[in-house]
Formats: C-alpha cells, structure tokens, sequence
C-alpha cells in the first residue's frame, strides 16, 4: 500500500496517484494481468482455456424468455466501472493501461499509481512494520464490533466531532436504526418502487404512460410499460433513460456520466450480467452477479481477481505505529483536487491499510467524477475544515474493513469450488448495524420534509435500516455532501436497493483497484475467475442501442 514503486518519481503525471488511479476507475484498467496471474500454472491455465471455450455460450433467446422476467426500478446515474475484464475486437484492450493513460494523461503512462512513502518507518506492508491478528483475532474482534449498539457508536462518532476543534462547526447527526420518520412527507409509488417523489408530487395516465409531477407541475418521471422505459428529469437538469427488456438486457441512457447496455451470459449453469460502458466514445465493461429480492433484481460486483489469504489479512489489520504516507497531488493538486480540496483532504499518517483505503475510495471517487463529467458550478467550501471529517473517515474504513472480509469470503468458496455467498447489499444490511457507503453516481432523493435534494459520487450516507422489500429502499442518513442543491448533511433520506447497490459495488471496484497498487498484493499470488475469462468480449453495438432507446424515450414524451 504505503510501498513506493521505483517509478514513482519524474513527470508530473506520476505526481497524481489518484489522477491516474482515475483512469483505472473510468477506463477499468484494474484487469487480470500475466503479473496477475502469475501465480497460476501454464499447464492449469491451457486446460482452463480450454474448458472456457467449451463451456461459455451466450443465452439464447429461448433461455432468456424462460428467466423470470424481475422488473428493475431506474437509477439515477449507476456506477463507473473500475475493474474490467480483457477487451477484444474493436474495442479499446483495457489490458494496456498505458494506451488508456497516454491519451487522458499525457506523462503518465507507465507510473505507478501510488505514491510513496514518507519518513523512515517500516513499510507498512513489511512485517515489521506491522502487528498481523491471527484469524480468530480478527473474528473475536468483528464480533465485538457488532455487538457494539449502534447508538453508542454514533455518541462516539458525535463525541470525537466535538471535541475535534477544526470539526466543530460541522458536526454529525446521525438517526438510529428505531428512527421510523426518514423521508415521511415523501409520496410512495408502485410504478417508481424504490424511488418516492417530493410532498405534492402525483402521477397520472397519459397515452399509456405513467407521468409523474411535481406539486408545480414540472415532470420528474415517465414510465412507459410498452417499452419497459423509464425515464426520469434530475434535479441539476440530467436526464436519464433505463430500459429493462424482456430477455433481461438493460439499456441505460443519461445525459450526464457514464452509460452502459447490459447483457447476461451463462457460466457453468450460472447466469451474469455483462456491462458494457460507453465513456467518451469507447468501450469498457465490467462482470456483476445478478440477485433477485423482492420485485427488483441487484447486480452484485464480480470480482476479476482474488488473492491468498495473507493479502485480505494484511488489508484488514493494524499497523503497530502510524505510518506517514505523502499524497503528492497535496503539493501539485491536479484540476480534480483543486475543485474538491474544500470538500475532501487525505490524510497524512494512517493506522491500518483500511484507513488508508478509505482516502484511496474518497479521492478515486472525486477523481473519476470530475474526468467523466467535470463540474460547471462553484467548488465546495470548506469553511475552514474539509466535510469529510476524520470521524466519517474512520466510518468509510471500518465499512472498507467489512468488504474486504467479503471478498476474503469469496475466494475461499471459489477456491473450494463452491458458489460464493451472495454478498449483496441485502445480505450486509440484514446484520444490525449501520453501514456508510460512498455514493456511485449522482441520486435525486427526497429529504424528511418532503424536499427533493441531490448526492453525488464522492458523497457520504450512513445507511440506518434493513432493506426494506416493500418499497425497494433503506433509511440513510447524509453524512458529507457538497452543498449547493445537495441534501444536507443529517438530511434523512429514502435510498433505492439498486442505488444502494452500485455504492457497494464502487466501494469493492475501489477497493480492489486500490490494493492492487500496494506492494502487497502485487508479490502476492493471484488468481483470475473463470467466469472473467469466458465473458464475451463488450458490446460493439452498445453506442447504436444507446442511441436507438434515447430516439425512443423522445417519442414517449413527445
């Protein structure tokens, strides 16, 4: 993690560790390469190749039409892609990073993309220089945290804020897990599940459509059961097109971000989904398992690589001192961190790789954003102290912590040839405890007066309530956002399942890109899923569906 790469000095492009991890976010560079795989016997890997070939077959028409069809809800802007898997045809190779990295960051090809490390302490990834719990440490010390009440660790989230002078203008408020009035002024809707519309909104029938409006009359949604299209008007002036097709394909169209076509495929009897991303005119995509819950289907982040055991231990363990770690981008900001800095700073010596992580998700997040689509109003101010304070940092860590026990998980059943657990975010919030997740992309929510307000990537809730199944959502509370026409932090808010989901799958595509630039995991033996290498290549006609469905949606409102 904190392990300087022998790279890491020269161009200014190298000075940027989350600029160019950006790229690797956008583009998904983070792909199983021979460095990657290096641990796995060529013989192993000629007869997986070609048991592969044998065994991936796309679904035909006939298979699809026999899955249950599970309507989804729209998003409001989905998740950009981190961890690809190899492109072929046309399309761009996402295993050539330096291509990626040459046209976007001229200077930066080739780089590591972290940076290194100051002072003279051990390295946090050398055993001496840190303290590595055995695994039943780390369970008795999971087990103790959950058994923590959740009132009592957010008086200490509430304690520390307070007594941190440069935080004391911006306190948390945070709701309990009983509290049963998040968002109780907004209007609930069937034919928007997951997504309730502000106080006065209504819905009507026209030509077939379902139209809903403000309590002024401005359209927020439109769905059209004829073409299975949703389409809904963002609160910043977006507009977003979702079609869920009757084979399972989904067709995701926005005119701020990224915008993908969906596809499953099968795998030895189990069925993915298949991601294509349409960014600034190429293609990347990304691997997800599908979970049906209620009336909605999830899409569940598909790792493209696992690693031994050491790795995940290591990541989820403690450092007997703080490390210093030098985030140069501090001294030579990059566009992206010259907008933000008000709103997040990393910080300089970290306890554990999770805290560490933690700044590496922020500034990967905020990074991404600002490349995809960068922002057109006034940066957000700091008033003297970054929004994202240390407390909610900590929080993003011990979520980061969760996750990579998860993916630990994951390898261990897939080592044993067995199916993962789902690991959806059903399965994380069904535990009792709150959870703070990053958002992925930018939300249109409704507060608890009834107020539409925004979250954008980069932005922070604490989810405070199961998954509820009826109307597709959980409570959350805000905990750092960016002002302007954001909600405000404490706001308590309704958040769809599926959005939910795309902020679990950003953090574990983070996550994942960021451990693969420590030193650890890249000494580490790895291996690459099956599944990854049997998926089709991405969709060369993803632009012309993307295309086909934002005509359509236009003769729907007509």
């Amino acid at each position: 993690m904190f392990e300087p790469s022998q790279q890491n000095s020269g161009a200014h492009g190298r000075s940027v560790a989350s600029a160019v991890t950006a790229i690797a976010v956008i583009w998904g560079a983070h792909t199983a390469t021979a460095q990657d795989q290096g641990s796995t016997n060529a013989v192993q890997q000629q007869q997986q190749q070609q048991q592969q070939q044998q065994q991936q077959r796309p679904l035909t028409q006939q298979q699809r039409a026999q899955m249950p069809l599970v309507p989804v809800v729209p998003p409001r802007g989905q998740v950009t892609p981190q961890n690809g898997v190899n492109n072929t045809g046309n399309t761009t190779n996402t295993n050539d990073a330096r291509s990626i990295l040459n046209k976007l960051f001229p200077g930066a090809a080739g780089t590591a993309p972290a940076t290194g490390q100051t002072g003279t302490g051990s390295a946090p990834g050398n055993a001496g220089g840190r303290t590595l719990p055995n695994a039943a440490q780390a369970l008795l010390q999971q087990q103790q945290l959950q058994q923590q009440p959740l009132q009592q660790q957010q008086q200490a989230v509430l304690k520390g804020a307070s007594a941190n002078s440069r935080n004391a203008a911006s306190q948390l408020h945070m709701a309990s897990l009983n509290n049963g009035q998040s968002a109780a002024r907004a209007v609930q809707s069937r034919a928007f599940l997951g997504h309730p519309g502000p106080a006065g909104s209504t819905e009507q029938t026209r030509n077939g459509n379902i139209v809903r409006t403000t309590a002024e009359g401005a359209v927020i949604d439109v769905h059209s059961p004829r073409n299975g299209m949703y389409i809904h008007h963002g609160l910043d002036g977006s507009k977003h097109i979702l079609v869920n097709r009757p084979d399972h394909s989904r067709v995701y169209v926005s005119s701020r971000g990224v915008q993908y076509v969906q596809h499953p495929y099968m795998f030895r009897g189990r069925v993915f989904d298949h991601r294509t991303y349409y960014v600034q005119g190429q293609l990347f995509h990304q691997l997800y398992r599908p979970y049906p819950y209620g009336s909605t289907t999830l899409d569940v982040y598909a790792t493209s690589r696992y690693y031994e055991p050491g790795v995940y231990q290591w990541a989820t363990s403690r450092f007997n001192a703080p490390q210093p770690y030098n985030w140069e981008y501090l001294a030579n900001a990059p566009p992206w961190y010259g907008y933000y800095k008000g709103y997040f700073t990393p910080e300089h010596t970290y306890t554990s790789p999770t805290n560490w992580l933690a700044d590496f998700v922020l500034a990967t997040s905020l990074a991404a954003s600002y490349k995809v689509e960068p922002p057109t109003g006034p940066a957000p101010a700091g008033a003297g102290a970054a929004a994202v304070t240390p407390e909610v940092k900590q929080m993003i860590a011990d979520e980061v912590g969760r996750q990579v026990r998860q993916e630990s998980v994951e390898a261990q059943s897939a080592g044993q040839n067995r199916e993962p657990p789902p690991g959806s975010i059903v399965q994380e919030l069904a535990d009792g405890q709150s959870h703070v997740l990053v958002a992925a992309s930018d939300l249109d929510l409704v507060d608890g007066e009834g107020r539409r307000c925004m979250i954008s990537e980069g932005d922070v809730v604490q989810v405070v309530s199961p998954a509820k199944p009826a109307s597709g959502t959980a409570d959350a509370v805000v905990l750092a956002s960016k002002g302007g026409t954001e909600c405000q932090r404490s706001a308590q808010v309704e958040i769809a399942l599926n959005d939910l989901q795309e902020m679990q799958n950003h953090m574990r595509e983070a996550i994942d890109q960021g451990m693969a630039t420590t030193n650890t995991a890249k000494k580490a033996a790895s291996v690459t899923p099956a599944f990854v290498s049997a998926a089709p290549p991405p969709d060369a006609n993803a632009a012309h569906e993307l295309d086909q469905e934002q005509q359509i949606a236009a003769q729907v409102e007509g």
